[in-house]
């Protein structure tokens, strides 16, 4: 099945570059351990807040290591998009809504994980089971520690399996042109739970399920307060574009609120209601916390940036109506979604695989019919420089009208 392996690299490079460089504004992957021996058999766990693209996140971004990913299974009905995430190496893994039947194939694709992990393979999951568009991390699943210790307890506590955390954060994940951080933890061995493992397994499962918990948690952006969950967004997001370390700058912000939650009450409720009343006024206004937050240039500085973008709004014209066609279909696609958390991963990949190279092939067939093959070529060359650019320059407009309403 998955014997191809230039294919396999092929693919993956494409989609890790439209993943990567086009569709996500910035991809920083932080500590991912590059002291591991090769064949060191690795339990990735993560975070679960973006369906597909948080599979692709860690998928395409651990090196040269070559993940098996599990993952719902209702997402692979589609023969295209089966064949594609088959490709990728992702497995399913079937639900009790899946029904009773296809609930029995669990155990093959759990014999297949524990194989992965003997022969030093790479598998990585969620813990959570589901998917959930608030920044908390839900409670654990159980199945990921017992695939963990089946596979160590096979090899007699020799197999050196190593659970690696993972936290995922993104500025917004249901937007092109954000950011996205992939922030591992340290790796941990299953051999540290041996002894409590065979005293009394129940509480061994337990156990480990709450350490890759634990470690996910401090690694990713995770508020308790849920009633108060969009304020206090709106308030990490203010840290989105200051000086240092982005997923610092995050973290900090949080863990700095929920300590004034726990040592003062009043104080807290009075600041989440101070930042809800900002927030609404700023919203009206049609102004991000990210603008916000961020420092503020000099008129100067200010009336530079808009020349500049009024200057190459022609180049952004030409590369909007060149790209309109691509842009708009998978937004098209996307109204008729019941589980609109899919949106962006229906967009990047109808964007990689469909709508751009089929769209543009078609309208660099028209120029060709009337032109000669010359301008053709540069014609076909200019469409994914200018196509970027149009999106790119439509939200560095938008930035520029937020700051000019801040003055």
């Amino acid at each position: 099945m998955f014997n191809n392996l230039f294919f396999y690299h092929v693919l993956r490079t494409y989609i890790r570059f439209w993943h990567n460089v086009i569709f996500y504004r910035k991809v920083e992957i932080k500590n991912f351990p590059t002291d591991l021996a090769p064949n060191t058999p690795i339990l990735i766990v993560t975070n679960h807040q973006n369906t597909l693209m948080d599979a692709l996140a860690v998928v395409l971004n651990v090196g040269a290591r070559q993940p098996y990913f599990l993952t719902r299974a209702d997402i692979f009905k589609k023969d295209f998009v089966r064949k594609l995430l088959m490709y990728l190496k992702m497995l399913p893994v079937y639900r009790l809504r899946d029904g009773m039947d296809e609930m029995q194939q669990n155990d093959e694709i759990f014999q297949m994980c524990v194989n992965i992990l003997s022969a030093g393979g790479t598998l990585a999951a969620f813990p959570e089971g589901n998917h959930g568009v608030q920044y908390h991390l839900r409670p654990f699943k159980k199945g990921l520690a017992r695939i963990a210790f089946k596979a160590e307890t096979a090899h007699d506590w020799n197999l050196n399996l190593q659970i690696l955390p993972c936290g995922l954060y993104y500025t917004n994940c249901q937007k092109m042109g954000e950011k996205l951080v992939v922030n591992f933890g340290e790796p941990f061995s299953v051999r540290d739970f041996k002894a409590e493992y065979e005293q009394n397994q129940p509480r061994s499962l337990t156990q480990l399920t709450k350490r890759m918990s634990d470690e996910i948690k401090s690694k990713m952006l995770h508020f308790d307060d849920l009633p108060h969950h969009d304020t206090l967004k709106w308030l990490t997001d203010n840290e989105i574009r200051k000086d240092g370390d982005l997923m610092d700058n995050v973290l900090n912000k949080a863990k700095g609120l929920e300590r004034l939650r726990q040592l003062d009450a009043e104080t807290y409720t009075k600041r989440l209601e101070e930042t809800k009343n900002l927030k609404h006024t700023l919203s009206k206004r049609g102004i991000e916390a990210e603008i916000y937050g961020q420092p503020k240039p000099s008129v100067f500085a200010l009336v530079l940036q808009t020349l500049g973008l009024l200057l190459s709004a022609p180049v952004a014209l030409y590369g909007w109506l060149n790209s309109v066609i691509p842009y708009s279909i998978p937004f098209y696609v996307n109204k008729k979604l019941k589980d609109k958390q899919f949106s962006s991963a229906i967009r990047l990949v109808l964007f990689a695989l469909i709508t751009f190279p089929f769209v543009w092939l078609i309208q660099w067939g028209i120029v060709l019919g009337f032109t000669d093959l010359k301008t053709s070529v540069l014609y076909a060359l200019s469409l994914p420089f200018t196509g970027y650019f149009a999106h790119r320059w439509a939200r560095w407009w938008s930035e520029t009208l937020q700051l000019w309403k801040l003055r």
